[in-house]
């Protein structure tokens, strides 16, 4: 009798936990890059917190910035490879405190990930192959969304013992630097 009311419990409290966080953040992550790899246009600015989900829409429904595969247009796949999520008080250093702030009364995660992109034309931001940033989620009206997706120092990441430890990984910060101005 005593493990089924455990049982119960448990049961009652993954309901309360999924009614309260809606999907977890990684089905958000999982959720977004699926949107991008299938050219799901439309759909991609619902992942976003809802500052940002205007700006995003607006972006992504401008016709030059389409013609001329802009930003997230570049993007002709989005594999997602690998993630895990980094503790916040360490991650925090490589935030914009000024993007943040406006977020410190919310629960907050951060995510690396890898993500294996085929764009049409290389940048600083999007290159063929396994790419590394902080996909970086707080909690909106119970649900998760995506409050930014920074560049990070992948190099110092990896040497700090966050890293993945793939060998594309350390070389990221090369790879990327011929695209920066």
């Amino acid at each position: 009798m005593h493990n089924h009311f455990k049982i119960l419990l448990l049961f009652s409290l993954s309901i309360f936990t999924s009614q309260t966080e809606g999907m977890s953040a990684i089905k958000v992550i999982e959720g977004y890059f699926n949107d991008i790899n299938e050219s799901r246009w439309s759909s991609v600015d619902k992942w976003y917190v809802n500052e940002s989900a205007k700006e995003i829409k607006s972006f992504i429904n401008n016709e030059e910035n389409q013609e001329m595969k802009l930003g997230l247009l570049n993007i002709r796949e989005a594999r997602l490879v690998k993630l895990k999520e980094l503790p916040y008080d360490y991650a925090e250093n490589f935030l914009p405190n000024r993007y943040m702030e406006q977020y410190n009364n919310q629960n907050k995660k951060v995510f690396y990930v890898a993500v294996d992109y085929t764009v049409y034309h290389e940048d600083q931001y999007h290159i063929n192959g396994v790419n590394y940033f902080f996909v970086v989620l707080v909690l909106e009206d119970n649900n998760w969304k995506i409050a930014l997706t920074p560049h990070v120092p992948v190099n110092i990441i990896v040497s700090e013992g966050y890293g993945f430890g793939t060998k594309d990984e350390k070389t990221f910060d090369e790879r990327r630097k011929k695209f920066t101005n």
